[in-house]
């Protein structure tokens, strides 16, 4: 009895000892040494009632003074007869003379068990070390222990959302509020949800699921619930979208609609000079060699779209050369590059880019007499094997001006491009230049019955025609080429009406995924994943009565047309 007295003697004194008062979050650095009393912390010196030792290869230090002085918490469980620790996210239980500690509820052995001498609690300094975030340095000719408190582990972020309702009708606006938050207070700079959808138009149970990632790359747990859609109906999905229009909001099919069967509007049409250069045959490249090239000036539009199809990886750019013997200025008025990539992928990117660009980005660029000058040289064109790549470009050259594109292997440096050879089209795609490649129609719509407007079908819409003047160069005369799709065309499709009017968007010769312009705003078509044929839908916009609209499109690389548009008043 009289031992158990003297032990709780030596563990109240163990509680009371004090350390020196730290700062919030403790010290930065504590110097000891072993048998030494003497201890500075942050260059202060304090007094020790016990001095580190050395027991059996073990280093011991003095617990209770050691986490204190970092910042942790220290107590003691009287009925357990253990001690705690607290330091940040990590919660130590130790027992006195037992080899054995509990790591945040895991038992896990320690070199040497907890002592008590005098008092006071010594531990093994590698323990506190491997488990407390500390760094120690030991210095043989000092006998100095040299500890630092590290800055804690970049923990990752949370996600996290509540819902207004999680029990909503179908066609019901459903409202989320994110909460997701960063314990170590870094930006979250990106978002992921999975699931989630404005309105859900079925019933049923539907998980929604949101990740985020912080600007130190880390991404949090996925966080989800569930929504539970009713039976009753609010709106449909046509009638949601029309009243709470988002510009390329998928549509799915619209089944009471037969489009074919509808009236076909006929616009008025005028285009302008400028013409398209396009290189998109061969589209699949397998040799080294110069895949277009034509002398152009004026307004021009150069537009290449090809996949590597070589076993290596690849470049493949556009090549200006001044092959005259003056400077010819040339202004590179608008752009959009992607990849590489997938093929449909990069058609979207690229397009959406075009129609995005800020002219305050044109550039001027005098070009000397032989003097070469690759377009995207600031941008990745090293192509693997299996990948896309695609480029718009809206030049206007004050002279003449060689325009090429290129395909060599990723290691070679060409000095002398003479030596290229042209590589044979397909047949299947497209090459060619091609006059008129901006065109705008003009729409007004009286009636109040849904009618159609069919965009580059060849008939009512008609293809572009040009020459391909490369079989020229290889000995034969100039080809004629037919722009089927009249891709590279820039559309400006400007609508008035009597009604209010929903534009919607109906691809018809294939899957689609490209971009528009409404309101002055570049959006993508669909805004999220790709549409199928004739039984997809995507919203345009809203054509209020009285107020002119203007939809800017290009048809996009990789996706294929004709497409149309489908004006239905509500």
């Amino acid at each position: 009895m009289r031992r158990y007295i003297t032990y709780l003697i030596l563990v109240a004194i163990f509680l009371t000892a004090a350390a020196p008062a730290m700062a919030e979050g403790g010290a930065e650095t504590a110097i000891l040494k072993v048998n030494d009393l003497m201890v500075q912390v942050d260059g202060v010196p304090y007094e020790l009632e016990v001095a580190p030792r050395v027991s059996d290869d073990t280093t011991m230090v003095p617990l209770r003074f050691v986490l204190e002085v970092f910042g942790a918490e220290v107590g003691w469980d009287s009925e357990a007869r253990e001690i705690s620790v607290r330091h940040n996210d990590t919660e130590i239980r130790l027992e006195p003379g037992v080899a054995k500690a509990v790591v945040n509820g895991e038992v896990q052995t320690i070199a040497g068990a907890p002592v008590i001498e005098n008092g006071i609690t010594l531990v093994p300094l590698r323990f506190l070390v491997e488990k407390l975030n500390y760094q120690v340095d030991f210095l043989p000719g000092t006998k100095e222990i040299i500890i630092k408190q590290l800055p804690p582990p970049n923990r990752p972020p949370v996600a996290e959302f509540e819902l207004e309702k999680d029990t909503v009708d179908q066609g019901e606006t459903v409202y989320f509020n994110e909460k997701s938050y960063d314990p170590d207070g870094d930006l979250i700079v990106e978002t992921k949800w999975t699931g989630r959808e404005r309105a859900f138009f079925a019933p049923g149970e539907y998980p929604v699921t949101l990740a985020v990632k912080d600007s130190q790359g880390n991404w949090s747990e996925p966080f989800t619930r569930i929504i539970t859609v009713t039976e009753e109906v609010k709106m449909d999905r046509l009638t949601y979208n029309l009243h709470n229009p988002i510009a390329g909001e998928p549509l799915g099919n619209i089944s009471n609609i037969s489009v074919l069967d509808l009236e076909q509007v006929s616009p008025a049409v005028s285009m302008d000079r400028l013409q398209v250069m396009i290189s998109n045959s061969p589209e699949v490249v397998r040799d080294d060699g110069i895949l277009f090239s034509d002398v152009l000036s004026g307004e021009t539009r150069l537009y290449y779209h090809h996949i590597n199809g070589a076993g290596e990886n690849k470049k493949i750019y556009p090549l200006v050369i001044n092959q005259s013997d003056e400077p010819v200025l040339m202004v590179v008025k608008r752009v959009g590059i992607a990849g590489p990539g997938e093929a449909m992928a990069v058609g979207r990117a690229a397009a959406y880019r075009y129609l995005d660009f800020n002219a305050g980005s044109a550039k001027f660029v005098e070009l000397q007499p032989g003097q070469r000058y690759i377009l995207n040289e600031d941008k990745n064109s090293i192509v693997k094997p299996g990948e896309a790549v695609h480029g718009i470009f809206d030049i206007d050259a004050r002279g003449d001006l060689s325009f090429q594109v290129i395909s060599v292997g990723a290691q070679e440096q060409i000095e002398d491009y003479s030596q290229l050879v042209i590589l044979n089209r397909d047949d299947v795609h497209i090459r060619g230049t091609f006059p008129m490649a901006n065109r705008s129609l003009s729409v007004q719509l009286d009636g109040q019955e849904p009618v159609r407007l069919v965009v580059a079908d060849g008939s009512e819409d008609g293809f572009l025609i040009g020459q391909d003047t490369n079989t020229s160069l290889m000995g034969n005369y100039p080809r004629q080429s037919n722009n089927s799709g009249n891709y590279g065309v820039i559309y400006k499709i400007t609508m008035h009406s009597k009604e209010r009017v929903g534009v919607i968007f109906s691809p018809r010769g294939g899957v689609f995924a490209g971009a528009g312009k409404w309101d002055g705003k570049a959006f993508y078509l669909p805004n999220k994943g790709i549409m199928k044929p004739q039984t997809e839908f995507a919203l345009i916009g809203i054509l209020e009565p009285g107020k002119e609209k203007v939809l800017e499109f290009i048809p996009p690389a990789g996706s294929y047309l004709p497409v149309n548009l489908i004006f239905v008043p509500f």
